[in-house]
């Protein structure tokens, strides 16, 4: 069990503030102005008798494993500064010209991958290099091929294999034997077996302490992985396939169509160009602006055009390697036979740019932008797209990153588990989508069989989590620009986290609904930082409990909503609510709103005591015109029964 770990409450004395109010009495009463969030804040605080500074987590209760992120010591420290990073990030993707985004995606989020006492990311060279200092000389085979193509394969094959010698760095302090044990054991720790609902209580408690001990014996052998060498082979990999996108998209709109360079009827039938090997075994494969099809395992696919079938076998099958896959347009079909797959990096450099057309991604674990001991990028840029996938997917990572990037259109997500930006030990998942209407879906396979027999395990959208109490946990980030957007999840889920780690659901603009069970919307459980932000419109957010601004066991739960006539649902221990010594906050800046609950007890400004000491429960209604089924009412402030309880409506 884990030791004690509390807020440090300091009651100051109590200040000069607003004499003459009381709870229930018009916040008028309280200020004339209407003050933003940080004032708004203080103010809350100063009615339960603190101030800002008193918010903070302890860091000596419970001993640092060698896997925590130096980024969440740091806001566990200081947790009001979570959102404040959250922003920093976005302005980070969003920094430059369109054009150069994607190139730099992953190096301005992995750089927040460091870990205490242990080397972490750094940017270590400048990216921007043009296309003509990467593009090696024609040989062998590959002289046939017109010099644009040639260059683009050279160039590709070079990367690979810097890539690949950085991946084997990363790993080189351990043995074969420790190497393949860590291999074949750390997806087992992910992995959930949709029959559990039929085992008995010994079966399953028999298989929990198998995985317990696999865990166990592999931390030494994880300690020994140097993160940054893994983070530096995707430097080397990605910006060369974004660069020689933009010369072979340029190619193609300036020079006459090429024509195909055929050796079969089979290639004719399958519109491919080339196919070759490469002297240290890198399999090749181009195909023209038909429709074309692709089995096996390639390291390296460009596809010039047309509506594609892609049916790759376990690309990466848990031998390590990086892969590269560019098609330039049509609606295509992505295929997996097994795991490690499409924009995948295990032990290796995963990635994956489709530049146009409705495409639809059928992928099974640890694929779609997935980084376990390496990096996975999956860049779709435009068309309306959809992407399904089980368990660890969908902009995910562990000992690495994984990044799903969608730029246009009106995209569906669909997973199981640990899916739409999910941070595991040591690592960063992100699903970045950058406009169009979407739907995300997280759960409805492996049921949550400990607590409700009716209910799903999703720990997805925005989800960050660590094994307690031997690895503390990753950065899960999910970032929607703009759109109506429908978030679907069940236990965990929508900017929420476990053991030390930190999960973000960031909406920057539209109307758009929100629906979870448990554990969601801003909810943070067990010595960890979560925060769901809606940016602006009228939003609907429904959930059952330990919701929508809810810290558990010394951790932060924060949900921001900026703007709009939005409504808020739930049943209990949500809106502002502090439970085990946790902070939750819920703050709505503008706009007519409305909040409902069911239990009043433990709700809508609520703290209760644990371990001597108290939990901060907060609801702020910074303006408009609001109705409430619960505690608080219109331009009122008022505390709950509980001592560390309250809310203000300005």
């Amino acid at each position: 069990m884990k030791k004690a770990f509390l807020v440090v409450f300091i009651f100051c004395a109590f200040t000069r503030f607003y004499p003459s109010a009381r709870s229930g009495e018009p916040s008028d009463t309280l200020s004339q102005a209407k003050p933003g969030f940080e004032e708004s804040l203080t103010d809350a605080l100063r009615c339960i008798k603190m101030t800002p500074d008193d918010l903070r987590f302890r860091d000596d209760y419970v001993d640092v494993d060698s896997f925590r992120l130096e980024l969440i010591d740091s806001l566990m420290r200081e947790p009001l500064q979570t959102a404040s990073f959250n922003a920093q990030v976005l302005s980070d993707l969003l920094a430059f010209e369109p054009e150069y985004r994607r190139l730099f995606l992953p190096f301005r989020l992995s750089r927040h991958l460091k870990m205490r006492g242990k080397p972490g990311s750094e940017w270590h060279r400048e990216i921007i290099l043009g296309v003509d200092e990467f593009v090696g000389g024609a040989a062998g085979a590959f002289k046939k091929l017109h010099p644009r193509l040639n260059g683009a394969v050279n160039s590709l094959v070079m990367a690979k294999r810097t890539a690949d010698e950085r991946t084997r760095e990363a790993v080189s302090g351990l043995t074969d034997e420790e190497l393949d044990f860590v291999k074949a054991n750390f997806p087992r720790v992910l992995l959930e077996d949709v029959n559990d609902e039929f085992k008995t209580p010994e079966e399953l408690d028999k298989e929990a302490d198998l995985e317990e001990e696999l865990a166990k014996e592999m931390v030494p052998y994880l300690a020994k992985i140097d993160l940054r060498e893994i983070l530096w082979a995707g430097d080397d990999l990605f910006p060369v396939a974004e660069l020689h996108i933009r010369s072979l998209k340029e190619y193609l709109e300036t020079e006459p169509e090429l024509k195909s360079q055929v050796k079969n009827e089979q290639d004719r039938l399958n519109d491919l160009i080339f196919r070759g090997e490469t002297s240290s075994g890198e399999i090749v494969v181009i195909g023209g602006s038909g429709s074309s099809r692709y089995t096996g395992s390639p390291s390296i696919i460009i596809d010039l055009g047309g509506d594609d079938e892609y049916n790759i076998s376990a690309q990466q099958d848990k031998q390590g390697g990086s892969s590269v896959i560019i098609d330039l347009g049509g609606n295509d079909l992505y295929k997996a036979e097994g795991d490690f797959a499409y924009g995948s990096g295990f032990l290796g450099t995963g990635v994956l740019v489709d530049l146009s057309g409705d495409d639809t991604y059928l992928a099974k674990n640890f694929s779609l932008g997935s980084g376990v001991f390496g990096v996975g990028v999956l860049v779709d840029e435009e068309g309306d797209d959809k992407y399904f996938g089980d368990t660890f997917g969908q902009g995910a990572g562990s000992f690495g990153m994984g990044i799903l990037a969608d730029m246009t259109g009106a995209d569906q997500y669909s997973g199981a588990l640990f899916v739409q930006g999910f941070g595991f030990v040591s690592g960063m998942g992100a699903l970045i989508d950058s406009s169009g209407n979407d739907n995300y879906f997280a759960g409805g396979r492996y049921k949550d069989i400990l607590r409700y027999k009716d209910h799903y395990i999703s720990l997805s959208q925005g989800f960050a989590y660590g094994l307690r109490p031997m690895m503390s946990g990753g950065i899960g980030m999910l970032f929607d620009l703009s759109g109506n957007d429908v978030y679907t999840s069940d236990i965990f889920g929508q900017g929420s986290s476990y053991w030390f780690s930190l999960g973000t659901l960031f909406d920057k603009e539209g109307n758009d609904k929100y629906v979870s069970f448990q554990y969601a919307q801003g909810a943070g459980t067990h010595l960890c930082l979560a925060t769901l932000e809606d940016g602006s419109g009228d939003d609907v957010y429904i959930s059952h409990g330990v919701s929508q601004g809810c810290g558990h066991d010394l951790a932060l739960g924060f949900l921001r909503d900026k703007s709009g006539n939005d409504n808020y649902v739930s049943e209990s221990l949500s809106q502002g609510a502090g439970s085990a010594n946790g902070f939750g906050i819920l703050a709505d800046e503008s706009g007519n709103d409305g909040y409902y609950i069911q239990v009043k007890a433990n709700t809508q400004g609520y703290g209760n005591p644990r371990r001597d000491y108290g939990s901060v429960g907060i609801l702020l209604e910074l303006s408009g015109r609001d109705g409430y089924d619960g505690n608080g009412a219109d331009s009122t402030w008022w505390t709950t029964p509980s001592k560390w309880g309250v809310g203000i409506d300005r």
